[in-house]
């Protein structure tokens, strides 16, 4: 039996990339273990396409334990907040414990241009380096996924009465510019196919 990949915020909604990662994964009919917070509507749905549905929390290491094991190659992606530091080397720590062969992290595109000597003012930029550096010493295959911003989250609500009117996107970012994703674009294959080729060190993708 094929060991199922693992995704974490697998009930997100707006600007989530858990869901569609989920879906993506069951049309290559991939096993799937949908991490969820909650029982609820949102957990049914995940169950009705086809993926095992696990309840729990990624600061809870019973959770994580229940979540991984089992797993060779897990996707991790969560809101950033207070607890967002703790919440990763949490799931890191338990992955290790676990084998986990392949470590799929949903970073940002500003990573790319920090350091330890160059950083921004931005508290979430700050939490997603620190993360990756963490994941990065947790000696765990990762992939740091650095996407610019996702068209289904900020910029269609933002954008959508600009759409409606003009057929442009216009946004209040001044002269600043960037480029779309679009969450449909994700792929997360198995170690075999995986865009990691050394099971001993960290890539990042922009």
């Amino acid at each position: 039996m094929e060991n199922p990949i693992l995704v974490t915020g697998a009930a997100g909604s707006i600007g989530a990339i858990g869901r569609p990662v989920t879906e993506l994964l069951l049309k290559q009919e991939k096993a799937v273990r949908a991490m969820v917070r909650n029982e609820d509507d949102h957990a049914q749905a995940l169950r009705d396409m086809g993926a095992e549905v696990v309840v729990g929390d990624l600061l809870d290491l019973g959770s994580m334990h229940k979540a991984i094991e089992g797993c060779e190659v897990m996707y991790f992606g969560m809101s950033v907040s207070d607890t967002f530091l703790a919440a990763t080397i949490n799931a890191a720590a338990v992955a290790k414990h676990h084998g986990v062969k392949a470590f799929i992290y949903m970073s940002q595109m500003t990573l790319s241009q920090m350091s330890v000597t160059e950083t921004t003012a931005s508290p979430q930029h700050k939490l997603h380096w620190l993360a990756e550096q963490a994941l990065n010493w947790s000696g765990l295959p990762v992939v740091h996924v650095r996407p610019t911003v996702f068209l289904e989250g900020l910029f269609l609500i933002v954008t959508a009465d600009s759409v409606r009117k003009s057929n442009q996107i216009r946004l209040p970012f001044g002269e600043g510019k960037t480029s779309l994703s679009q969450r449909k674009t994700l792929q997360v294959r198995s170690p075999r196919r995986s865009l990691i080729r050394n099971h001993t060190s960290a890539r990042s993708i922009t």
